[in-house]
């Protein structure tokens, strides 16, 4: 009899404790998704480029958002500086506003930027996928964003004809 509380009592916890972490995620992903979706980056849109990118950040015991990094895929600055994924994700997650001392801990947030190049009839999803390397008991992971591009947008911005390069996916660089 005491065996059978005490595994129901342990059973009962694990599954509070399952259900309050689902509620922690179910209530900040929203949140993180209004504040990454600044939008698709400009050159990445006049490059054709579209990719799964993967930021970790930390939000501490006052609810505020700090150590924002892009940590998938690794790109040189130069391309990242061209291209703008980085500074769009980094700059949106920073703005985040205070959330509550509930949400403290680690997180990763995956970003599909897809990109519909009209001009050639492709509608190109990422998929490229993290190394196991970064699943771990520290990080939890928040529900996949999605940021859609067409080839037709800014298309002023390109030089000469206008029409836009073949598409690639960001892991190519």
């Amino acid at each position: 009899m005491k065996n059978s509380f005490v595994f129901a009592f342990i059973f009962l916890n694990l599954l509070g404790v399952k259900s309050y972490a689902q509620a922690i995620k179910e209530t900040i992903d929203p949140i993180f998704y209004k504040a990454a979706q600044n939008g698709y980056p400009i050159g990445a849109i006049r490059g054709s480029v579209y990719g799964r990118l993967y930021a970790s950040f930390e939000v501490d015991n006052k609810g505020a958002v700090k150590n924002v990094n892009l940590i998938y895929p690794l790109v040189s600055k130069k391309i990242s500086h061209l291209l703008g994924f980085e500074a769009e994700i980094v700059g949106g997650l920073s703005k985040t506003p205070h959330l509550n001392n509930v949400s403290e801990g680690k997180y990763i947030l995956p970003i599909a930027f897809i990109y519909k190049n009209i001009y050639y009839g492709d509608e190109n999803y990422p998929t490229n996928r993290i190394s196991e390397d970064y699943f771990s008991k520290d990080f939890q992971f928040l529900k996949e964003i999605q940021i859609t591009a067409r080839s037709d947008q800014y298309r002023m911005l390109r030089p000469f004809s206008g029409i836009p390069p073949a598409s690639r996916q960001i892991v190519e660089y």
